[in-house]
């Protein structure tokens, strides 16, 4: 029994439709979807977005920001991946996370086995129903459908165009019998009490105002004795917050995004833990060893492949050169070079928060809700 709503008919997915015109699947696709795209309507996105940042120079006492984002996280968070989705398909694929990079490997295999290993963890197989908390347009949920050799995996989004997105690629690669989709509030999810067998994130449940909140709500949906796997993005012990010089990183990594407020490590456990959630594991993935590269080189060193190109400092580079070019006669929709300037310093301050040793973006967890 499928557990998804009707993602089809509402004001906001027409107004999605307009927003971004014609569904673009292509990998080589990314200029095309980005001259589609309404400039009024993109313009508006914009201003939504950087509406909640306003407080750069107001780092020592910012508190009233942080919680006029954590208010207003729902409508910022939807406005962000409206503006960054394409970008994120056109840098990373279809997975929009980093891992851990072991020599020798390609970006695409550290990936998969990023993916695959939360599917190990839940111990998934044929037949289990799972839930994607924050899906994204559904790379890493259709890679654990594969893994797992069939468990039913059901992604929650709150964006309408990352939904549209992930039902197309289902339909794509032939997955819809093993997939399907939510278009809804991981705050508050229009789903039943203790409906999945286990449910995992990557790198989104850091999108909730409070992570207590979102994993207060798969706590919920779990079945008792189920299981949740999560790669969550922390600050580390290293950070002070208050040395100015770490804040302003961690600040630009928030706003590059959509984060209302970076939770600690031991912050994150303390979460999982009041909603009554049994840790049975936890680890920062992110720490190098002999066998690995740090996690942030993604962003730093030029990879093998287009895409190892365009996520490396040259390749943004060259991005933003083009996209200039391209808004200079009004070519591109207004929003366009904003949106790539607001990456490129975000990929800038990941690559310092990693150096500093203050942030990972691969604190991993698996909890136990119990009998």
């Amino acid at each position: 029994m499928s557990v998804a709503t009707d993602n089809k008919h509402s004001e906001e997915i027409q107004m999605m439709r307009k927003l971004h015109g014609n569904l673009v699947l292509e990998e080589s696709g990314f200029f095309k979807k980005m001259v589609q795209k309404d400039s009024a309507l993109n313009k508006g996105v914009s201003d939504t977005y950087y509406e909640n940042w306003k407080d750069a120079n107001e780092l020592e006492d910012n508190d009233k920001h942080v919680e006029n984002r954590r208010y207003q996280a729902q409508t910022m968070t939807n406005a962000f991946y409206d503006l960054v989705t394409d970008f994120y398909e056109y840098g990373w694929g279809q997975s929009f996370h980093f891992a851990k990079l072991y020599k020798g490997d390609t970006f695409e295999e550290n990936i998969n086995r990023h993916e695959a290993y939360l599917a190990l963890k839940l111990e998934l197989k044929k037949g289990m129903r799972v839930l994607d908390t924050g899906c994204g347009v559904g790379g890493p949920l259709r890679e654990i459908v594969k893994f797992s050799n069939g468990a039913h995996v059901t992604g929650i989004n709150n964006n309408s165009y990352q939904i549209q997105r992930c039902e197309a690629y289902s339909v794509k690669y032939g997955l819809s019998d093993y997939t399907d989709f939510i278009k809804g509030d991981f705050t508050n999810m229009p789903i039943e009490n203790e409906t999945f067998d286990s449910v995992f994130s990557v790198e989104a449940t850091v999108h909730a105002p409070r992570l207590e909140q979102v994993y207060g709500e798969i706590y919920r949906v779990l079945k008792p004795g189920g299981r949740f796997a999560c790669y969550e993005w922390c600050t580390t012990d290293v950070y002070d917050e208050n040395d100015i010089s770490m804040k302003k990183v961690i600040h630009a990594i928030e706003q590059g995004n959509s984060i209302s407020k970076l939770y600690t490590t031991k912050e994150c456990i303390k979460a999982l833990e009041s909603v009554g959630f049994k840790i049975l594991e936890q680890a920062d993935m992110g720490i190098v060893d002999s066998a690995t590269q740090p996690w942030y080189n993604t962003l730093r060193k030029t990879d093998s492949g287009l895409r190892g190109f365009l996520r490396s400092p040259n390749g943004r580079f060259y991005t933003d050169t083009l996209l200039t070019f391209l808004s200079k006669f009004n070519l591109v929709p207004s929003g366009v070079l904003e949106t790539s300037r607001l990456l490129n310093d975000a990929a800038d301050n990941l690559v310092a928060g990693g150096e500093m040793g203050i942030f990972t973006p691969m604190f991993f967890f698996v909890v136990e809700k119990p009998l």
